[in-house]
């Protein structure tokens, strides 16, 4: 653990080193003037490529595609412009092998310059070591964590080993009564299907009473506001009837009260029309005698005069 703590310090030691002095590497392509510093470092060094026209009548790399061993890692990159009038260009070297490896690793920056045309650019840069990532190292101090802690788990795994006995004692036992319980499952699922066909028969007659329940039901309500109705129409006729009554009776009494002055008025009616009769026939009489007496009396002689 020591030496590698010694190794990391140097490799950041070198690593400043590297970037305080920048090795210059100049590549030109006509009258454009290309540099990169540094030209060598680890695989964690920044790069930058800076680009410099010679001639004002034609451009600078303004965008740029930009490949590490042939493998592209910027299209259409804009260049960082700055206060001398050149172009920048930051790189970071790719992480995963090989294109990370310790060697010569090959530059390739492809443009197109107004008033010119097309150019490209190759670069060599050396990676002289390899830097863990700051990923790598707190993985390891995460390890170096774990592997204190390894002690105290393997402890607790020695008494959890002790309870181990004790706890496949209990799961003999329990595995037992599993068996038990397993055949009681059994005879409890038999028993289960027979009460589930019995529930399965019982629902289909239950729907079918309550299909039956709610006819019924429909039934009764109708029946219930018939009555209600003819309950009114009772009502109102026991009403009526009373009326009627006391009109019956009212008019019984006036009936016997008339039949008695009939009855009176009758037989005063007989004997003043026997009279009658009897007076009628006195007249009838005495005139036929009045008229017989008169026409059996003689007649007087008429002398005749000469």
């Amino acid at each position: 653990m020591v030496n590698l703590h010694k190794t990391l310090l140097v490799s950041l030691i070198f690593l400043l080193a590297v970037s305080i002095i920048a090795h210059e590497v100049k590549s030109q392509e006509n009258q454009i003037e290309a540099k990169i510093f540094p030209s060598e470092g680890t695989a964690t060094t920044d790069i930058l490529i800076r680009f410099i026209t010679r001639n004002a009548s034609i451009g600078n790399v303004e965008k740029a595609d930009i490949f590490w061993d042939d493998s592209s890692i910027a299209l259409n990159e804009q260049g960082v412009q700055g206060a001398d009038g050149s172009y920048n260009y930051h790189l970071s070297i790719p992480a995963e092998p090989p294109f990370s490896d310790i060697g010569n690793h090959t530059i390739r920056v492809d443009s197109s310059v107004s008033n010119y045309g097309q150019v490209s650019f190759n670069f060599t840069f050396t990676v002289t070591e390899y830097v863990p990532s700051p990923e790598y190292v707190a993985l390891l101090a995460t390890y170096s964590t774990l592997l204190n802690n390894y002690t105290s788990l393997m402890d607790n795994y020695n008494l959890l080993n002790v309870d181990y006995a004790a706890l496949s004692s209990n799961y003999t036992a329990l595995l037992a009564e599993q068996s038990s319980l397993f055949q009681n499952y059994t005879l409890l699922l038999v028993n289960y299907n027979t009460l589930l066909g019995n529930f399965n028969s019982l629902s289909v007659s239950y729907y079918s009473l309550s299909a039956n329940f709610e006819n019924l039901q429909s039934l009764y309500i109708r029946f219930v506001a018939n009555y209600t109705n003819m309950q009114g129409n009772f009502d109102s006729l026991s009403s009526d009837y009373n009326t009627l009554r006391a009109n019956y009776d009212s008019l019984n009494s006036s009936y016997l009260s008339l039949k008695s002055n009939y009855d009176g008025l009758h037989g005063q009616l007989a004997l003043n029309t026997n009279l009658n009769y009897a007076l009628f026939t006195s007249t009838i009489v005495l005139a036929v005698v009045v008229v017989y007496l008169v026409m059996r009396r003689p007649k007087p002689t008429t002398k005749t005069r000469y």
